[in-house]
């Protein structure tokens, strides 16, 4: 009986340990995102795409298990983005049909990330009606949503806010990993907290991460 109890918590500890390290993933995961904004993103008008070679190259000095980024948006259902390719991250820029600028920030090694970067005046300032700028990420993430091609699932993304804003257990904030886990793939959608641009411009900042169990 007691060898019996030893190994149910010798099982309970190293559960809480594996959920432990997923959980410290997820917020550098955060930090990551939020780090490319101060030190990349002066790079993206004025760097060309590296040459393929070159920059596969460059991943396998890296140890990088992650292929070397490539466009997500498929031109015939949003045409006019703009590809650039920065090492081993790549940022795509487009004017949506509603007005708005989306920036994608493709990157990450041992995980594949990306970031959607929306710039929007439509819809005030006020940052800290939180599930009103949850609701409004759903609304820009439908707009762009058939154009995606990608491995991460932008609709399973809109699903999962859906469900967060239903249930009334938690309250709703900023920076919470929405799991959009299935069989072996580990994914998630961590949506940032809003920033603000000028009198009316705000950016939102939501990061889609897959990665192995």
């Amino acid at each position: 009986m007691r060898t019996g109890h030893y190994t149910l918590l010798l099982l309970y500890c190293a559960a809480l340990a594996f959920y432990s390290c997923k959980e410290q993933d997820r917020q550098e995961r955060v930090n990551n995102a939020a780090g490319i904004t101060q030190s990349q993103e002066q790079d993206i008008d004025v760097a060309m795409s590296k040459d393929k070679v070159a920059s596969e190259d460059i991943s396998k000095d890296n140890g990088c298990l992650k292929s070397i980024p490539q466009r997500v948006i498929d031109a015939s259902v949003l045409p006019g983005a703009e590809f650039r390719q920065v090492d081993l991250m790549g940022y795509e820029k487009i004017e949506l049909p509603t007005g708005d600028h989306l920036l994608i920030i493709n990157w990450g090694c041992e995980s594949y990330n990306l970031t959607l970067r929306f710039e929007t005046s439509r819809f005030g300032t006020d940052t800290s009606k939180v599930k009103q700028w949850y609701s409004i990420l759903t609304q820009l993430l439908y707009v762009i949503e058939p154009a995606i091609d990608s491995p991460v699932k932008i609709q399973q993304g809109i699903n999962e806010i859906h469900n967060y804003l239903k249930q009334d257990t938690l309250p709703v904030v900023y920076n919470v990993p929405l799991s959009l886990r299935k069989d072996s793939v580990f994914a998630d959608m961590i949506f940032e907290r809003v920033k603000i641009l000028g009198d009316t411009a705000v950016r939102l900042d939501a990061t889609f991460s897959i990665s192995s169990l």
